[in-house]
């Protein structure tokens, strides 16, 4: 079975936990948060319901959850090279959650390195669990 490496990507990366992504091998992405679907239904599938119907259609696609984006972001901390940026970044993390992150790391002018690290690390994270789950990856 194939999936496209973008698709399981975007499941890892999504900041919210209240979103499952469902997948349709060689289909679509189906996004579905707070019981609505975004994204192209498929089939005559439009609610969370037709897919718990048809759950055998679908691959649950996986996710970081907090706790691992937590560590995504704790881990880019010990890449920054700066000490001083490096404990403010953390001590944004610690205190104001992703939004001081996020903040600290704009202001250090950090943000591309930052979006590299994540992507790298999320896409190590795609390819592994398409490894174990005997997924083709399509790239």
């Amino acid at each position: 079975m194939k999936i496209r490496l973008d698709d399981v990507m975007q499941s890892f990366s999504y900041p919210f936990n209240a979103v499952y992504y469902y997948y349709i091998p060689l289909e679509t992405v189906l996004m579905f948060m707070g019981g609505v679907i975004y994204g192209k239904a498929v089939h005559g599938i439009s609610t969370e319901d037709d897919v718990k119907k048809h759950e055998e259609d679908f691959i649950k696609l996986p996710d970081l959850g907090e706790n691992g984006r937590y560590k995504v972001m704790y881990g880019f901390t010990t890449a920054v090279r700066d000490e001083n940026a490096q404990e403010r970044i953390r001590t944004e993390l610690a205190e104001n959650g992703f939004e001081g992150f996020e903040e600290a790391v704009r202001e250090e002018k950090l943000l591309l390195s930052w979006f590299n690290f994540r992507d790298g690390i999320i896409k190590e994270f795609s390819r592994r669990w398409c490894k174990e789950n005997g997924l083709e990856l399509i790239e």
